[in-house]
């Protein structure tokens, strides 16, 4: 902390609506620290959060109740969804469910200036993770408050993570619910330990409470705006609100026999071997933390292709055609993303690889990619997005699930690569396409030369069966998404969200599962000896 004197501090917390009392409303959620905050200290607060447009009386009495504890709503997002539920069951997501965070870039600009963060793990799990990196890539300090709804591994030296719940607990016999408003006097004392709160209320005068949008000008424009983007998701996406609200279905059970045998020399059923990939992750984060995301900055380059070589049959780089200068790093050092991608992959899966490109189109575009044609399988990679070993390894697992997803001899003769119309039915992508997206509608199969607008519309009035709007392009990319989380974390617990069903439909396949194994090991043994070598 910084001696006493006043900050200025960011909270970000869901919005719940807990039924658990019939008799009345109970609104819960890590927006309530929000408050604990602003009525305990002089400081300067403010909450990002999503504001329900469809629950306008919950949504007003929430900011009339956050302003009279000193909390200035102004950085919150609005969405067209009610609030979330708890209740004895567990809880839906509801209106925290939607990514807001990256979409508002005036309120990015702004996030420099805050001298705290303090977050919790019930509001969008991409717009925390990126709040998160930015905090630690601009060494802000973090409180972290979890009542367990995802995993978290980022963190570093800034970044004070509290557990709201039992951690020697098993996942399986834990029931993720965010009750932080049952957890207040806990958060209570760690953040007055801390420094960061009094132990008693404090008193602020009038002109120390935030301002109503009477009182500031700028509100006007920012709710124009805001009509604006509201007409727009309308025009694009009503069709998307629709089937949204029907919801996923019992087509979208998974069925996974945890006894069905695995070939595989470290375990012998789809069980075994996902306990075993478990124990692998665990272990990778004592020298990785897997998920972690750096932030980047998005530039607007030309592509150029640098370097392409040839691979043979023993995963050799050779016959190297240089096309232009690197303009960063060298050559021996971009090899190096080759080498972790045959040490990670298995060889046996991705004999199809025949070339190795370096190329860039600026930071933050294109991550890699694969060219798969009948002849061959071309993977390439930025040289500027592929300095975080955490990432790169996220981009390796990615792209190898376009190779195990598509391969050539799926898709008919002379169409050239892989576009969806010219695939074989009974493919695996073609499975996929049938069991994940058929309730789109064919016109929304594939949605990258579509508009930003049309994007965004998709995306948001489907959040419940993406992690991320890259995801919603089109069934190619859902499935390479998909296949990194089923890599990188352990399995979803419960059924009630469409992303969340795709993880768990990997597990119905007892070849992924063992593949999953194979990876992990493979990394985990790939990290101990870059710490062996570094040491």
């Amino acid at each position: 902390m910084n001696g006493g004197s006043a900050m200025k501090i960011l909270t970000a917390g869901g919005i719940y609506v807990n039924t658990e009392h019939a008799r009345h409303i109970e609104l819960a959620g890590g927006f309530k620290i929000a408050g604990l905050v602003g009525s305990h200290s002089r400081h300067d607060v403010y909450i990002h959060t999503n504001f329900s447009t469809e629950e306008t009386k919950i949504t007003s009495a929430v900011k009339k109740s956050l302003r009279s504890q000193g909390v200035d709503p102004r950085y919150a997002g609005k969405v067209s969804a009610a609030y979330g539920r708890i209740s004895k069951e567990g809880f839906e997501s509801g209106s925290n469910l939607y990514e807001t965070v990256k979409a508002d870039v005036r309120f990015r600009k702004k996030l420099e200036a805050f001298d705290l963060f303090i977050l919790t793990t019930d509001i969008a799990e991409r717009d925390f993770r990126w709040l998160l990196a930015f905090a630690n890539n601009h060494q802000i300090e973090t409180h972290v408050f979890t009542c367990g709804e995802y995993s978290i591994r980022s963190g570093g030296d800034m970044v004070h993570v509290h557990p709201l719940y039992d951690t020697e607990a098993e996942d399986a016999e834990r029931t993720p619910h965010p009750d932080y408003h049952a957890r207040i006097d806990t958060i209570k004392d760690i953040l007055t330990a801390g420094g960061v709160i009094e132990r008693a209320p404090v008193e602020r005068t009038f002109t120390e409470q935030p301002k109503t949008p009477l009182y500031d000008a700028g509100r006007f424009i920012a709710q124009i705006a805001a009509l604006a983007a509201a007409a727009a998701l309308i025009i694009g996406g009503a069709v998307f609100l629709l089937q949204k609200l029907s919801g996923p279905g019992e087509e979208y059970e998974t069925d996974i026999d945890w006894q069905a045998p695995v070939d595989h020399g470290g375990c012998a059923t789809v069980e075994e071997c996902r306990d075993l990939g478990d124990r692998y992750l665990r272990e990778l984060g004592e020298y990785v933390d897997i998920q972690d995301e750096p932030h980047v900055f998005i530039e607007n380059r030309n592509r150029y292709d640098y370097i392409t070589y040839a691979v043979d049959d023993d995963f050799e780089l050779v016959n190297a055609e240089h096309e232009n200068e690197l303009p960063i790093g060298t050559e021996e050092e971009f090899m190096e993303i080759w080498e972790r991608f045959t040490a990670i992959i298995p060889g046996e899966r991705i004999t199809s690889v025949s070339h190795f490109n370096l190329f860039s189109d600026g930071e933050g575009n294109t991550l890699a990619y694969v060219d798969i044609q009948p002849e061959g399988t071309t993977l390439g990679v930025d040289i500027r997005d592929n300095t975080n070993r955490a990432s790169q390894y996220r981009t390796l697992i990615h792209e190898y699930g376009h190779i195990h997803s598509l391969p050539a001899e799926d898709f008919t003769e002379g169409c050239g690569g892989t576009e969806l119309d010219c695939l074989k039915d009974g493919t695996l992508m073609a499975e996929y396409t049938e069991r994940f997206w058929s309730q789109y509608g064919e016109k929304w199969i594939e949605n990258k030369f579509k508009s930003d607008p049309e994007k965004e519309a998709f995306f948001n009035n489907n959040a419940g069966d993406f992690y991320v709007p890259y995801q919603a392009l089109n069934p190619k990319e859902d499935f390479a998404v998909t296949f990194v989380a089923f890599i990188t974390d352990r399995i979803p617990q419960g059924e009630g969200q469409l992303k969340d069903v795709k993880v768990r439909a990997f597990y119905e396949d007892p070849d992924l599962v063992a593949l999953r194994v194979d990876i992990l090991e493979n990394l985990l043994a790939y990290e101990k000896e870059r710490a062996s070598d570094e040491a």
